[in-house]
């Protein structure tokens, strides 16, 4: 591993003196990869989830190799979390080529989806033979494609592009502007370029992964594309299930529609600032970027790449809670209250996280070393508002996810409402509710929630 000093001094450094006028912004990368790396680790135990709860449903095991697959696609940064050096580029390479599989087969998943909520015009997807090897079948078909792609383009290097490792913690001889060649190293077949080491910000190190053939264009554009697609499948699912009068596929398609419209919105405007970069720039290689001398289009570069990188992040993690909830809402006591709070927490932290380095980098722009102002103005209130911030992010959250009961708790809904018929709650009846909920397997603290509940919509229709 490279001898940048200590961990915890290297983070903070590099946390603390990002500047998107330089270019250096070695401390955001790190807070994407730990981002990307805790966004991987949900979405497997909302996978595991969803896989426990009917692990015979074929539409379980298609919504857990859904977010098995995104899982691995939000960890686009994870070689960059820590200093390691040149020797991991073969495994790189090849979490590289698990990557591109994995898009290629969100592509036919995210359409593939109809299957379980069809439309009038595809209901010949909803057939046993179809839906119940689709888990399957599409990952063994998105291997082939990949295997055929890379055979036609001859071998790795032109298909994915090969990944670059930048090594700025070597003893260097610098020059009078405070700058010195990077030791640079490559995966086999890649063409080799330049690097710059900054006296000021070293010792760091960093991978950089090259374009490769189209398919990185096509990947790029592809998905949204798909989950256009399927975003309108499920509203005409959505509308059908309705008509028809069965509320609980109604449900589950409206919460996929929810997903997939999160998902097309903000990735769309991540990959429309791509496509105008390269409009501008020419093909969009980061690569490239150790290259580029003129600092304004450096910073636009980076603007557009690492919105690019938040907006998997954020919406692999909507896309994982919409999609849970549409499965597990009748299944697993209190799912949709949890989601409920890790989605609004999800949204504080991120918003929060987003206007904190905004405010940041544009004080120092304006005062030298005044990031750390800009911070506090921005922080401080956040923590003294954070109560009514929440309660407006739950308002919205409780929108998306309304409140869902398992048969369970309905049941006990139902023996709460007649007991309160007279809105008092007798010795006799508590000793009756309290049978009840022992027999349907609810504890004390879901109880209290469902009680709650129910109090608080009687106070409403009274009102």
């Amino acid at each position: 591993m490279p001898d940048v000093g200590p961990l915890s001094t290297y983070y903070w450094r590099t946390i603390s003196t990002m500047d998107f006028e330089i270019g250096w912004t070695m401390g955001l990368t790190h807070v994407i990869s730990a981002l990307g790396l805790i966004t991987s680790i949900a979405l497997i135990f909302l996978a595991l989830l969803i896989i426990r709860a009917r692990p015979k449903a074929a539409e379980n095991r298609f919504m857990c190799v859904l977010l098995l697959a995104e899982s691995w696609r939000v960890l686009a940064q994870w070689y960059n979390l820590f200093p390691l050096g040149p020797e991991f580029i073969p495994i790189i390479q090849y979490y590289r080529v698990g990557w591109y599989f994995c898009g290629i087969l969100c592509i036919m998943l995210y359409i593939s989806t109809i299957s379980f909520y069809p439309t009038k015009r595809t209901r010949f997807m909803s057939k046993d033979a179809i839906k119940n090897n689709l888990w399957w079948a599409l990952p063994v078909i998105s291997a082939i494609l990949l295997g055929m792609m890379i055979s036609g383009n001859g071998g790795l290097q032109n298909t994915i592009g090969g990944t670059m490792h930048v090594d700025c913690s070597q003893p260097m001889v610098f020059d009078s502007d405070g700058n010195s060649p990077a030791t640079l190293t490559y995966s086999v077949g890649m063409p080799e370029t330049t690097g710059v080491c900054n006296q000021d910000l070293s010792p760091y190190v960093y991978f950089v992964p090259e374009a490769g053939s189209g398919l990185s264009t096509l990947l790029l554009l592809t998905p949204i594309l798909s989950a256009t697609i399927a975003m309108f499948m499920m509203r005409s699912a959505w509308k059908l299930s309705k008509e028809e009068g069965r509320e609980d596929d109604a449900n589950e398609a409206r919460s996929l529609f929810i997903g997939f419209a999160g998902k097309v919105t903000i990735k769309g405007m991540a990959v429309i600032s791509i496509i105008a970069t390269t409009v501008m720039f020419g093909r969009f290689n980061l690569a490239d970027m150790t290259t580029i001398e003129d600092i304004d289009q450096l910073v636009i570069y980076f603007y557009c790449l690492y919105a690019f990188l938040f907006s998997i992040l954020l919406t692999g993690m909507f896309e994982g809670i919409m999609f849970t909830y549409a499965i597990l809402k009748n299944d697993i006591l209190g799912i949709d209250e949890k989601l409920r709070k890790a989605f609004s927490t999800t949204i504080f932290a991120g918003i929060g996280g987003i206007i904190l380095i905004a405010a940041t980098e544009t004080m120092e722009s304006f005062i030298p070393g005044g990031g750390l102002v800009g911070g506090l103005i921005i922080g401080a209130p956040l923590i003294v508002l954070r109560k009514p911030i929440f309660s407006v992010i739950n308002n919205f959250s409780t929108m998306l996810m309304p409140e869902a009961f398992t048969k369970s708790e309905l049941s006990y809904i139902e023996a709460y409402e007649i007991a309160m018929e007279d809105r008092i709650i007798t010795e006799e009846e508590r000793k009756f509710l309290k049978l009840q909920a022992k027999t349907l397997g609810l504890d004390q603290e879901r109880i209290d929630y469902i009680e709650s509940w129910y109090n608080s919509n009687l106070e409403n229709e009274e009102e």
